[in-house]
């Protein structure tokens, strides 16, 4: 036992000394223990840690006593600003030895100061005079840039991409801005500091940028510790490999605009291939269809009009390039517009092969605000290894939910790491005494057309014995909204998915003590709801991903071919992991209690189903609504 550690997380340690109502716990410290053997010998470790384990403090203690460079990276920003605002002040107080710590998110996320004053003087921005003139004031005022510190923005606000830079259209040291840049500040900080709290999708495009051999985002660490690592190789798949989307192309046809009328006023045929681009764009996006979806690619394509609307798009773009290219010595806007414009053309250009990549999936994410062309891996595990192999440091990856019925396979498989050391620590928490599982008997498929209302009828039932205080979780929207409608009389305070923001939804629900909140989606992870206010979760079905998801298709396509079985190397893993996520908002902490009930008949009558209850926390488990009322009637 490492001495360091128990001093630390112990009974009378430094946790229990300066954090208010901290309680050792044996899983925490022996994960603690884990993690720094596994920096000091730079080797790999995969960790499932149960809800309640408290692993936010089991590697970030390590991490900081190191005296290594770590990265941290959490599956969101909002769990990425908690780490560095509140986890990392807590301890530098409890461990009281002096570290750095930077916070560093996507550009994307940073105020521009160039791509500001670009907005201010563009005549289609005068509706948003007002916004602008407070981000200028707000600029001058915060040392960040970072704009989540300021409400002026929603997450949706057009404006959003117009004062902040993608890769795409940053002037980097050329800006005359560069001396205040927030993006490069930040970096100067992540290059500085000991501890250093990323996010996975901050993680994936520098790996998909030196994946590329364009460069990279991140300076180099000593250790990896990778939290919330079940969301790791869904996001890998978004970052890895290509994609084009009309938004880029509309944003370079006016960047070519604005470069022009600011260096190459005498060029103002840019404006007019510009405008051919942009109509040849719009001609495109009408040929796909405006049916919100996600497809394969090689079927848009045999629509009539696309091929030809596509090569339209080509040329348009090679036009521009052409004139771009004679004005790119006249400032660094116009010659980045130049390389911009070359780059979208190559990209497009292998969208129009005939013989395709068969290491890539082809796909299109069509939506009435735009068109994304995607070319997806059909397997990230081999850029994971060489990475890997690249980096010869200690990697963590941790989370609540990376087994299916006790074993890490699935997982380990996908990042092609089969080789690490596993280890999971259950979670502390009493479910024999604190929840009870029901499955109800259902006498239909969830296929059948009736599947919904004996869910409904179910929920009312449910809703008056626990008095609210009910989260419903659906795997479909469709679902979610007939419920919602069914249910708009009850008693009870009622708060859908969709109707606000999820952290106002969340905030309302918290206050309230008894209301029902309906949700899909995101509210199956990542939400915490402590005490009373929650107690009861319902699981409308198994959450199977939908088979006509273009890159799971293609994925079962793939591996039916070399002879595997789809259903149970891809698709139950999948759900089984989504399920332990869902069923994880239950208890949050020692003294919650409540009633989890599977509503899908299948996890009974289905040889599978086994393997889903063989997931879960050991809890008693009953078909009668007499226990579940019986049980609510105990504790509230």
């Amino acid at each position: 036992m490492s001495e360091q550690m128990q001093h630390v997380f112990g009974d009378g340690g430094l946790l229990s000394q300066h954090i208010e109502g901290y309680a050792p716990r044996e899983q925490q410290l022996e994960m603690a223990e884990k993690i720094q053997t596994t920096l000091t010998d730079s080797t790999i470790l995969v960790a499932e840690a149960g809800t309640g384990t408290g692993k936010t403090y089991a590697y970030l203690a390590p991490a900081i006593l190191s005296g290594q460079k770590v990265f941290i990276s959490t599956g969101t920003k909002n769990l990425q600003d908690q780490l560095f605002s509140r986890d990392l002040p807590t301890l530098r107080k409890a461990l009281a030895v002096p570290f750095r710590a930077a916070l560093l998110k996507g550009r994307s996320n940073y105020l521009c100061h160039y791509r500001l004053e670009m907005a201010q003087s563009d005549p289609l921005q005068k509706r948003h005079y007002e916004t602008l003139h407070e981000l200028t004031v707000w600029a001058g005022r915060t040392k960040s840039g970072d704009l989540s510190e300021s409400d002026l923005l929603e997450d949706n606000s057009p404006l959003w991409p117009k004062v902040t830079s993608t890769i795409d259209n940053c002037l980097g040291q050329e800006c005359p801005s560069y001396s205040d840049c927030f993006i490069a500040e930040a970096r100067r900080k992540a290059q500085e500091a000991d501890i250093v709290v990323i996010n996975h999708h901050l993680l994936m495009s520098d790996m998909a940028l030196k994946a590329s051999g364009q460069g990279e985002i991140l300076p180099s660490a000593d250790a990896y510790i990778i939290d919330e690592a079940h969301q790791l190789p869904e996001i890998a798949t978004q970052f890895l490999g290509n994609r084009i989307s009309s938004h880029q192309i509309q944003e370079l046809c006016r960047d070519s605009i604005r470069e022009m009328e600011q260096d190459a006023n005498d060029m103002a045929v840019i404006r007019d291939y510009a405008d051919k681009l942009d109509a040849s764009l719009h001609g495109f996006r009408i040929s796909i269809g405006d049916t919100d979806n996600r497809t394969p690619w090689l079927k848009v394509l045999e629509k009539l009009g696309v091929k030809n609307k596509l090569a339209d798009l080509v040329e348009s773009l090679n036009d521009l390039a052409e004139q771009l290219e004679l004005a790119a010595e006249r400032g660094k806007g116009l010659e980045q517009c130049h390389s911009r414009c070359k780059e979208l053309m190559s990209t497009l250009e292998f969208f129009e092969q005939e013989q395709q990549d068969d290491n890539m999936i082809l796909w299109v994410d069509i939506r009435s605000t735009g068109v994304v062309l995607h070319a997806t891996p059909h397997d990230v595990s081999q850029y994971f290894q060489k990475w890997i192999d690249d980096k010869p440091t200690a990697w963590v990856f941790t989370s609540a939910t990376l087994t299916v019925a006790g074993k890490f396979n699935n997982f380990s498989h996908q990042l092609g790491i089969d080789d690490a050391e596993t280890k999971i620590w259950p979670s502390p928490f009493d479910y024999a005494r604190q929840s009870l599982l029901y499955m109800p008997h259902i006498p239909v498929e969830p296929s059948h057309e009736d599947y919904t209302t004996h869910i409904i009828d179910l929920a009312k039932e449910l809703i008056t014995h626990s008095q609210g205080r009910t989260f419903i979780l659906f795997t479909s929207y469709r679902a979610m909204n007939i419920v919602a409608e069914a249910l708009k009389d009850i008693d009870y305070p009622l708060m859908v998915q969709g109707s606000a923001a999820k952290s106002s939804l969340l905030d309302e629900f918290r206050s309230h003590g008894n209301a029902v909140l309906l949700g899909t989606n995101s509210f199956w992870e990542g939400v915490d709801v402590r005490g009373e206010a929650l107690s009861c979760v319902i699981i409308d079905k198994i959450p199977f991903a939908s088979p006509g998801d273009p890159i799971l298709q293609a994925r079962i396509d793939a591996l039916r071919e070399r002879g595997g079985n789809p259903f149970s190397s891809i698709q139950i893993p999948a759900a089984v992991i989504q399920l332990k996520q869902g069923i994880g908002r239950l208890i949050r902490d020692p003294k919650d209690f409540g009633v989890l009930v599977l509503c899908d008949p299948r996890f009974l009558t289905k040889p599978y189903g086994k393997l889903f209850l063989r997931s879960l926390p050991a809890m008693p488990i009953t078909q009668k609504m007499d226990d579940v009322a019986a049980f609510f009637s105990d504790k509230i």
